[in-house]
């Protein structure tokens, strides 16, 4: 029974257009999902978002069922051109109520049904073209959509338009209409739709086979204030221009043919037609001119409200032998503006030029015109173009400026060179005193001079080599000087009427306050992607200063982006957090020097008072004396060296030394006044004697404690005592010490103290003898070394 139960829901999922494992589209943004060419062959699963455009087109989709979008009730914009869809089925589109553009292009929809659009209230936008309908649909297709604007229909396959086909549609203001292969129209069919600002036609196979057709088609479109734009038309001979006619009759101002091949004697015609028409702008896109047989053709067209004539892309496979465009002559000596773009035009004679008297505007643009060519035509500065006042000559073959062609015309406001080859100016130029906009953008400059003109109020010297810019030009208040090599921003005091600065992709490091006010009127400002180093001061500029100066961000604040330090390289400035050793640096560098300061200060007052240097040096001294090979008994010098305070020297003259040294047998001692080497380091000198002496003899006192020196010649003692490991120290004491008096540097003389015995100077004299013989008898080497010593004694 389960299983039965999970087959009938399978089935009914089925039945009702789901599927079990929906595709998914990876390519989705937050309310947009782009899933095109990713070879579905269904409409993909709804993402977890509110989605409100969805394109699938180039895609292989064949069927649209009635669920398909049930997930999609937010979708404003659907995409499905250039699919493999056949069949839709009729309530499809019904969850879509919020849907304003529908492209349903280049799929194989062979039938069209008015159910579709049936809930489509709020559809400005629907895109029909090249299915395989033959009419568009039973009639009444379009009537829910009362909203819509953009109506593209039609294709190789449409055959007929009926009478009804439009009604409903009162808010077009644009129609594509693709008839190409049209057989049947009926009169009166776009009429319903009303006026129409912008009508396209395809009628190709109609203006070869049917100009009556086309006759009816124009006649039902043509209104004062629709342009007209005929494509994708093949005009060959001159009869197949009849039906322009209705153009005069019916006032159209505007005519455009785009991507139309057309012979010379068609052209005429075309023209012929016109005449005297309220025609006021004409324009020819990627147009194929032949030659063609023309024969005679009257030809005297007359439009004295043509006011704009536009050729763009034209193409003139046999120039060699085509009489230029010279029949176009008529329309130029009344039109105001002229645009000839990417028309491969290299000469235009003065003769042609000096009768254009009305002509205030001309765009030469995208053409091969040289310096010599350009002077020509500019009748080498003196005669014709008085009324010019804009001319571009942008990306062309030109290598100089030659501000002579344009002195003498009185009008001339705006020029534009830009994307030529110029790579250098002169340093003085003749200009139009009227001139306000030169563009001399992408010219390869490397250096400005005098040459720009000090009228100027724009100019753009962007995508050059500048390294600086530093022309005077008061009048100026725009400036694009982006794409260069300038390391700063221009003095300010040169421009005081500057309100917009376009300075991006240089190699500015930073912007300040002094920069900023040295400009009086700037408003605006656009200095992204520069080699910014990100210190504090910029950065706190950036987020707060500049508009305390008045001055506004006209690009994206993210791409001011740092390129240093090497922490920030990359990051966005308002992202930008730096630490306060790199914003304080010399505040930071001061404290870090005082805390290291203190720190030594610290450190030696430590040493001092736990006397560490003297550990240090005595752990030298030891290091050293590890080194030097051990003497021998046989080899020692002296009975005994004898360490004491310079304060008790007396009693060691007086006393000690008679006593020890005039004895029977004398004893050697090592007095450091008179056995140490002059002139050698004094703490060899104390290693060396302590080193060949048999005993080291101390004479404590108060005095010695307090020696430095004796503390040195007691620790060395202590060190040879612990490697030998014999009785080699004897201490006299020559006054009550205290041991708990005694510093603790002295630690090694507590520690002797307390583990050996000493002698005492006696206060009775007659315990001094005494004293002596046990002094003696201390200090007195074994009998094996006594041989020796006398031996050395004679030897000596």
């Amino acid at each position: 029974m389960p299983t039965l139960t999970l087959l009938t829901f399978a089935l009914l999922l089925t039945h009702h257009g789901f599927s079990l494992s929906r595709p998914q589209c990876h390519s989705c943004e937050e309310t947009s999902c782009d899933c095109s060419r990713q070879k579905l062959k269904e409409v993909p699963a709804h993402p977890s978002k509110l989605i409100t455009q969805l394109d699938l087109s180039f895609n292989r989709l064949r069927t649209i069922m009635k669920n398909d979008f049930v997930a999609y009730a937010s979708l404003q914009s659907l995409i499905m051109n250039n699919n493999l869809i056949q069949t839709i089925q009729e309530q499809a589109f019904a969850p879509l109520a919020n849907l304003k553009k529908l492209d349903l292009s280049f799929n194989r929809l062979d039938t069209l049904s008015a159910e579709w659009f049936k809930n489509l209230f709020s559809l400005q936008h629907l895109n029909l073209l090249g299915n395989q309908y033959k009419v568009l649909g039973k009639g009444n297709l379009f009537q829910p959509l009362k909203n819509l604007k953009t109506l593209r229909f039609g294709g190789f396959h449409l055959q007929s338009v009926r009478e009804h086909d439009f009604a409903g549609l009162s808010a077009l203001d644009e129609v594509v209409f693709d008839g190409q292969n049209l057989q049947v129209y009926a009169e009166g069919s776009l009429r319903q739709i009303g006026h129409i600002k912008y009508v396209a036609l395809g009628l190709n196979g109609p203006f070869l086979r049917n100009q009556t057709l086309v006759k009816a088609i124009l006649s039902d479109v043509t209104h004062p204030d629709t342009t007209l734009k005929f494509i994708d038309t093949f005009f060959v001979r001159k009869a197949q221009m009849s039906p322009f006619r209705s153009l005069y009759h019916g006032g159209t101002k505007h005519v455009t043919l785009k991507n139309v091949n057309i012979t010379m004697g068609a052209c005429v015609s075309f023209l012929n037609m016109l005449s005297h028409s309220n025609l006021t702008m004409l324009s020819m896109e990627d147009i194929k001119f032949f030659l063609g047989y023309i024969g005679y053709v009257p030809y005297h067209p007359t439009m004295n409200h043509l006011e704009e004539l536009v050729l763009r892309n034209v193409e003139v496979p046999q120039f060699y032998s085509f009489p230029a465009l010279g029949f176009l002559r008529p329309l130029l000596k009344v039109v105001r503006r002229v645009s000839m773009l990417n028309c491969w035009f290299f000469a235009i004679p003065c003769k042609f030029i000096v009768g254009l008297s009305n002509l205030e505007y001309i765009d030469l643009s995208d053409n091969i015109l040289s310096d010599l060519a350009l002077s020509q035509m500019m009748c080498d500065g003196e005669g014709g173009l008085q009324s010019l006042q804009t001319i571009n000559i942008s990306r062309n073959h030109l290598q100089s400026i030659n501000s002579r062609l344009f002195t003498k015309r009185p009008k001339l406001k705006n020029i534009d060179m830009s994307g030529n080859s110029i790579y250098s100016m002169p340093d003085t130029c003749y200009w139009p005193p009227s001139l306000q906009f030169l563009n001399l953008s992408s010219t390869h400059l490397e250096k400005v001079t005098r040459c720009l003109p000090t009228s100027l109020r724009i100019l753009d010297v962007s995508h050059n080599t500048l390294t600086v810019f530093n022309i005077k030009l008061p009048f100026l208040t725009e400036l694009h000087i982006s794409g260069n090599k300038l390391s700063s921003l221009p003095a300010g005091s040169l421009y005081p009427r500057l309100t917009f600065l376009s300075i991006q992709n240089n190699n500015v490091h930073t912007i300040s306050s002094t920069n900023l006010n040295d400009y009086n009127n700037l408003t605006s400002l656009e200095a992204a992607t520069n080699t910014y180093v990100c210190s504090c001061d910029f950065v706190a500029f950036m987020r707060s200063d500049v508009t305390y100066h008045r001055v506004t961000i006209g690009d994206e604040f993210k791409s001011y982006v740092c390129d240093s330090p090497d922490a920030m390289r990359g990051t966005s400035v308002v992202d930008a957090r730096l630490s306060v050793f790199e914003c304080h640096t010399a505040l930071s560098f001061s404290l870090l020097c005082l805390g290291i300061l203190a720190l030594c200060l610290l450190v030696a007052g430590l040493c001092h008072k736990f006397s560490v240097v003297w550990y240090v040096r005595m752990t030298w001294a030891w290091l050293r004396a590890k080194r030097k090979p051990k003497l021998k008994k046989g080899e020692l010098r002296y009975d005994a060296f004898v360490s004491y305070s310079e304060m008790d020297s007396g009693w060691v003259e007086a006393h000690l030394v008679p006593e020890l040294e005039q004895a029977e047998p004398p004893l050697q001692l090592c007095l450091h006044k008179r056995d140490f080497i002059p002139g050698g380091w004094i703490l060899d000198n104390i290693m060396d004697a302590i080193e060949k002496s048999h005993r080291t003899l101390f004479v404590l006192s108060q005095h010695f404690v307090r020696s430095e020196w004796c503390k040195y010649e007691l620790d060395y003692t202590h060190f040879r005592l612990f490697d030998q490991n014999d009785d080699a120290v004897v201490l006299i004491l020559l006054e009550p010490i205290d041991t708990e008096t005694i510093p603790k540097k002295f630690c090694k003389l507590r520690r002797v103290m307390n583990s050996r015995t000493y002698l005492e100077w006696p206060n009775d004299d007659n315990q001094i003898p005494r004293f002596w013989q046990s002094l003696r008898t201390a200090i007195k080497r074994p009998e094996t070394d006594d041989g020796n010593h006398e031996k050395e004694t004679v030897g000596m």
